[in-house]
C-alpha cells in the first residue's frame, strides 16, 4: 500500500495507528518484496501483525497457504476486504495467546512479520516452542537493538538470554537494515530484518534444553554479578563451584564472558 493510499484510508475511516499496539506500518514496497523473496515457494506461511497488508500483498503470490494473525479487529476487517484470495486466512487474535495448531494452514513451514517492538522477544521465544517445531524459517522485522542482541554470541553487553536461547535451535542471519522513514507513522527506532533458519540437528537435545534455558536465566539474572554468585542460590556454594569446575568456567567470570558451548556443558553436568 502506498503512503497516499494509506493516508486516504485513515482520513476516510478516522482510524489512527495505536503506538501501544506497535502499529508502525511498512510503506516501502521494495523492502516488502525483499522480505517476501526469502519465503520458500512451498508449504504454509504464518504472518504476524500484517497491519494494512503491505507485506501480505507480496507474500500471497509465493504462498500455498497464508494465515495472518492481527490483534486489531479493525485491521483484520480491512485485510479481509482488501484481499480476496482463497489462500489467505485472516485471524483476529493476540499472537502471544493463540494456539497455532488451531490456525488454518497449520503446521507452518515459514513465519514472517513486522513485529511490534514492545513484544518482539516474547514472539521470538514462541519460535522455540514445540507447537512451532515445524517452522524451518522465520523472516522477522525487529528493532535493530533487539536484532543485535539476537545475533551476538561472542560476549559483551549485547550477549545474553535472547541469543543463547535461540542459538541451539536456529541460526541467525541479518538481511537488511530499515530506516524509520520507511514506516508510517515514523517510529523512534531503526529496524533490521533477520532470518532464522532451523538447524537440521539442534545443538542440544530436547531432553536437556529445559535445563539449558534454566541455567541461562539464572546465570544472567544479575549481569553485574559473577556467574558463581548467580548460581549460588540455585546450587549452593559447593554445588556452584563444582559445576563451574566441571564445565571449565572461571568462577570470577560474569555470564557475558562465558562462551555458548560452556553453557551446554553446564546443562549436561548439572545434577
Amino acid at each position: 500500500m502506498l503512503i497516499a493510499d494509506l493516508r486516504r484510508y485513515l482520513s476516510r475511516t478516522g482510524f489512527y495507528p495505536n503506538r501501544n499496539l506497535g502499529q508502525n506500518f511498512l510503506i516501502n514496497s521494495s523492502i516488502a518484496s525483499k522480505i517476501a523473496a526469502e519465503i520458500p515457494v512451498q508449504g504454509s506461511v504464518l504472518e504476524i501483525g500484517p497491519g494494512f497488508g503491505s507485506l501480505t500483498e507480496k507474500l500471497l503470490p509465493r504462498s500455498e497457504s497464508l494465515s495472518t494473525v492481527e490483534i486489531s479487529a479493525r485491521m483484520a476487517s480491512f485485510l479481509q476486504r482488501r484481499f480476496s484470495d482463497e489462500r489467505l486466512s485472516v485471524i483476529q487474535a493476540d499472537f502471544l495467546k493463540v494456539d497455532p495448531s488451531e490456525l488454518p494452514g497449520y503446521p507452518f513451514i515459514t513465519v514472517v512479520g513486522n513485529l511490534p517492538y514492545y513484544i518482539s522477544s516474547p514472539i521470538l521465544f514462541r519460535m522455540i516452542e514445540q507447537s512451532f517445531r515445524h517452522v524451518q524459517k522465520a523472516v522477522l522485522m525487529l528493532q535493530r537493538e533487539v536484532a543485535i542482541r539476537l545475533s551476538t554470541l561472542d560476549g559483551g553487553k549485547d550477549y545474553g538470554k535472547l541469543s543463547l536461547q535461540i542459538w541451539p535451535i536456529f541460526t541467525v542471519e541479518n538481511l537488511i537494515d530499515v530506516s524509520p522513514e520507511e514506516f508510517y507513522p515514523i517510529p523512534r527506532v531503526h529496524s533490521r530484518v533477520v532470518v532464522l533458519n532451523r538447524r537440521s540437528i539442534p545443538l542440544i537435545s530436547e531432553e536437556l534444553y529445559g535445563r539449558f534455558r534454566k541455567i541461562i536465566k539464572v546465570s544472567f539474572a544479575m549481569r553485574r554479578k559473577t556467574i558463581f554468585n548467580n548460581l549460588k542460590p540455585l546450587l549452593g556454594k559447593d554445588g556452584a563451584l563444582e559445576l563451574l569446575e566441571i564445565s571449565d568456567i572461571d568462577p570470577s567470570f560474569r555470564a557475558e564472558q562465558v562462551p555458548p558451548d560452556r553453557f551446554i556443558k553446564m546443562a549436561e553436568a548439572m545434577p
